[in-house]
């Protein structure tokens, strides 16, 4: 748009050095005064900005404008050229032209920067899009979109890539990698489908190209337009859930640690060819089938319109822009991690060891000098706020247990016992929960649960522990901790690793790899089991079947595990035919095997009682199993005492008690302690 020059001043006053504009006005006595207005300043603000209207351009590249900005200035440069073609006064004049300035100035800050989003793994954050693109998402489509991790450790369960999913009911879809790499596709239709790629296919420090696509039943994920995984199953919508990149509506820590650009949906399915052609490719938005594109190369703020003015993107949480092809500087605080050190050291100096009342067990002043190591370490080591974090709860969490042990556990009955399952914690709670069970008065830790794969690999809840060949490929440091579990002082003195859960397909791959190959010491189950029990020091093998039910597999299982020198302990809550035979047929190869029965008198089996599935065990009286406090507000379950009173009404017929679930106790920690529940068993027993 062009401006013509102004005209309302005469040839000679245009020559003039300044511009001026003469008003005739009348004094008093009727006689003619002029007042002359100077207009030199405007003049030379709408040539600048006619300039800059004129030689600017839009668009969603850096050195671009934003998008509406050179119409916001126009706008401005006509209420400027009213107000000089026809002024009024010297007043007047002066603000149109500092409005005007304050719009040039504006315009030229809208200049667009180059600079890339960096979702920084905080819980709640990710990008989301307008809930409109579900009508794309909902059947078939393909997401794209470029990633560079700058690491791949989850601070929740996984790092989710982009996601539509919800729990209730279980539907949408949902792409997520892990710690070592291997990415998933996850299909909700009432219940959850996944299909698992290899390891190592994402990889930090580097720009991948990933790619979604689905034909509502079909799915399949590519890396850099190679095809990594793939799955079968038609998904539901979730018509409740936002599409996200960088996080899982449903579980809002599954948050990633990456850069993200280059965001594209289409309602067609690209083809391999398509997707591998094109990763590099600058889009104009006007491409036959491309529904939304945000190249998010550029900072248009928080909340912007994509490429096919079709749809918005939306910041939410923790994201920063990192500018002009910088990396993100990781800057940790640590104030929380000394404070937590500063703790420990206080506390050192008061601890009195020995067996008398309230004196501490030995070694506890090396285990809180050990805290203090392990925090000076993460200090000089760590490159990621969530390893200061971990560290820093490690100890608080440590602490909170030390000044508890100076209270002597209690122990059961003689040929009693009591147990708790422990999950996730019993892997990955470091110390703190090592010290919490030895010192709690529980003489059985169940580590809950293990899950077999078709091929014998073995994973402990979502870590992989044995990989397809028997090797051991979890965390190095676990059977260090788990040995500790078992040195004096302490009142563990059996360790069981569970098989199965509800759902699980654990007993059908077992029985896979029964029929395939047999229970002989070279075969995948014997060499997985075989290395388990030298990583955790397990002595017993614990059997949750919930699903599979197979009477003749589970007994060849278990007379494997005879050769292992492992005994056997069974959880049922219901199939008593199924139990019956098991114990039966296997006592009469190997009596003594199954040695223990843990009835789950909760939940499913909430109505089983002791006396009913005593029958069916030999010489074995069941144990008595309860939930400990759980749920919203802790409001389930069962406290301390009343598991106690519950033990001591039955105490005839059984042979123990357990807890189900260690992890519900310390998230309910103010209704009973560990040691609350291990004293409640171990007193109700007595």
């Amino acid at each position: 748009m062009k401006i013509d020059k102004l005209k309302f001043l005469s040839p000679f006053i245009l020559c003039a050095v300044l511009m001026v504009f003469s008003i005739i006005a009348c004094s008093d006595d009727e006689k003619p005064e002029e007042i002359i207005l100077n207009t030199a300043s405007i003049e030379e603000l709408i040539k600048e900005a006619e300039e800059l209207v004129q030689n600017s351009e839009e668009g969603m590249t850096p050195g671009l404008y934003m998008p509406g900005s050179i119409d916001k200035l126009e706008k401005e440069l006509s209420l400027a050229k009213a107000i000089a073609e026809a002024p009024e006064s010297q007043e007047a004049i002066a603000e149109a032209a500092k409005k005007l300035q304050e719009s040039i100035e504006d315009f030229k800050s809208q200049v667009l920067r180059a600079a890339i989003p960096y979702i920084k793994q905080k819980a709640g954050s990710f990008i989301k899009i307008s809930d409109d693109i579900k009508y794309t998402t909902k059947s078939t489509f393909t997401m794209e979109t470029d990633y560079y991790f700058m690491d791949l450790n989850p601070v929740g369960y996984s790092n989710t890539i982009f996601s539509c999913v919800q729990n209730g009911p279980v539907s949408g879809f949902d792409i997520r990698t892990f710690s070592d790499g291997h990415v998933e596709i996850v299909i909700g239709n009432n219940d959850w489908a996944v299909a698992k790629s290899e390891a190592g296919v994402i990889k930090v420090g580097e720009w991948m190209d990933f790619a979604f696509t689905s034909t509502g039943s079909i799915h399949k994920f590519y890396v850099n337009g190679i095809e990594v995984v793939s799955l079968e199953k038609p998904h539901l919508s979730a018509p409740n859930a936002a599409v996200e990149i960088g996080n899982a509506y449903a579980f809002s820590d599954r948050v990633v640690n990456a850069m993200v650009k280059d965001v594209r949906v289409w309602n067609t399915v690209r083809t391999q060819q398509q997707i591998s052609d094109n990763m590099s490719a600058d889009l104009t938005g006007d491409e036959a089938g491309l529904a939304a594109y945000f190249p998010l190369t550029v900072d248009l703020g928080n909340e912007f319109r994509d490429l096919t003015d079709s749809y918005t993107a939306t910041f939410v949480g923790s994201i920063e822009l990192i500018y002009d092809g910088g990396m993100p500087e990781i800057i940790l605080d640590y104030s929380q991690l000394d404070e937590a050190i500063k703790s420990a050291e206080d506390l050192k100096p008061t601890i009195v060891e020995g067996s008398g009342d309230g004196e501490y067990p030995e070694g506890t002043k090396d285990f809180i000098q050990g805290l203090i190591d392990g925090g000076k370490k993460a200090k000089s080591e760590a490159k990621w706020q969530k390893d200061v974090d971990k560290e820093t709860k490690n100890i608080i969490d440590a602490l909170e247990i030390v000044k508890g042990t100076n209270i002597p556990p209690t122990t059961p009955p003689a040929n009693k016992y009591s147990a708790v399952f422990g999950g996730g914690s019993f892997y990955s709670g470091g110390d703190a929960v090592i010290l919490d069970m030895r010192n709690s008065g529980f003489t059985t830790a169940i580590l809950w649960t293990i899950h077999v794969g078709e091929d014998g690999s073995m994973v402990f809840n979502d870590k992989g522990v044995i990989d397809q060949n028997g090797e051991y490929e979890g965390d190095p440091e676990w059977g260090t901790r788990l040995a500790k579990l078992l040195q004096a002082p302490t009142s563990v003195d059996r360790i069981e690793l569970g098989i199965g859960a509800w759902g699980s397909k654990s007993w059908e791959n077992i029985k896979k790899l029964i029929d395939a190959e047999g229970i002989g010491s070279d075969t995948k189950l014997y060499k997985a089991i075989k290395k388990l029990k030298e990583v955790t020091g397990a002595t017993a093998i614990n059997y949750d079947d919930e699903l599979t039910y197979d009477v003749e597999s589970t007994v060849q299982f278990s007379l494997m595990l005879d050769d292992l020198g492992l005994k056997v302990s069974l959880c049922p809550y219901t199939q008593t035919s199924y139990w019956q035979s098991v114990y039966q047929q296997v006592e009469a190869e190997r009596p003594g095997t199954i040695d223990r029965v843990y009835l789950q008198c909760y939940a499913g089996g909430s109505g089983n009682t002791q006396a009913g599935w005593n029958q069916y065990f030999g010489d074995i009286n069941v144990s008595l199993g309860l939930w400990c406090k759980n749920g919203s507000g802790c409001n389930s379950g069962d406290s301390p005492e009343t598991i106690k009173s519950k033990i001591a009404t039955d105490k005839a017929n059984v042979d123990g008690g357990f807890i189900w679930l260690y992890e519900d106790i310390q998230h309910c920690s103010d209704k009973g302690k560990t040691q609350d529940y291990a004293t409640a068993i171990n007193q109700g027993l007595k």
